[in-house]
């Protein structure tokens, strides 16, 4: 099944970037994987891939749970022979000042962006390097370029991811496997409150354009590796 074409792990598939990731890849005849908390909507997502003619299998996965990452790699590998491409994607945030951050809210987004990005690399890292072959895309943010109120432990959390993804492409590099580190702007998903994303939809990116520069980033040469992309609305923060 999976001869001559590559297989593609995709996080916190359910919606936003990691949706537009999966029809995306998939539509260029890649296999994909799609994983998330939410079945309901992953349904939904093979089906629409399913229907255009791609193949999407469906992974309910908890990115904080050592078990379930565990079990949904065993699946894929069980079932697929190999993860080409993992696309480390899910997060999730809490728009609050520091003083007003819960210790639950804390220990959900932490645990999901950067434990989570820990967990599903470390599960599929030894494939990797014993096939000398792969490619670990983390969709990061530019929080951690710049500083955003109201953002202390989402930043904090990505942040921490970063430096991690770091210092394992350094132990990596010459072992065939590339690691690459997106930092988005403002994208229009549903990370953002309605209201938000209504009055500022027209100045943020679209998660079809993540998803077709990190696409052309998983089709470059082995030879060469991207490090890091930078991606970022014409206008800059949101005004």
């Amino acid at each position: 099944m999976t001869e001559g074409r590559r297989v593609v792990w995709i996080t916190g598939a359910s919606s936003g970037i990691g949706y537009a990731l999966a029809e995306l890849f998939a539509g260029r005849g890649d296999i994909v994987v799609a994983s998330s908390r939410r079945e309901s909507k992953l349904t939904e997502l093979q089906q629409r891939i399913c229907g255009a003619g791609g193949t999407c299998e469906l992974e309910v996965c908890d990115v904080t749970s050592e078990s379930s990452v565990s079990h949904a790699a065993k699946h894929i590998l069980a079932h697929q022979g190999k993860i080409d491409v993992l696309v480390n994607n899910a997060g999730v945030t809490s728009f609050k000042e520091y003083i007003n951050i819960g210790r639950e809210e804390f220990d959900q987004v932490v645990n999901t962006n950067l434990r989570g990005v820990f967990l599903v690399t470390q599960a599929v890292l030894p494939g990797m390097l014993q096939a000398r072959s792969g490619l670990v895309v983390t969709i990061l943010s530019y929080v951690v370029k710049e500083v955003y109120t109201k953002s202390a432990v989402y930043s904090a959390s990505k942040a921490g991811a970063d430096a991690m993804m770091n210092v394992l492409r350094a132990e990596v590099r010459q072992k065939g496997v590339n690691i690459v580190n997106v930092y988005p702007g403002a994208v229009a998903t549903p990370i953002w409150h309605s209201k938000q994303l209504e009055k500022y939809h027209d100045q943020m990116l679209q998660p079809l354009q993540i998803a077709e520069m990190v696409y052309q980033i998983s089709i470059q040469h082995p030879s060469l590796m991207v490090e890091e992309v930078v991606l970022r609305p014409r206008g800059g923060n949101l005004q």
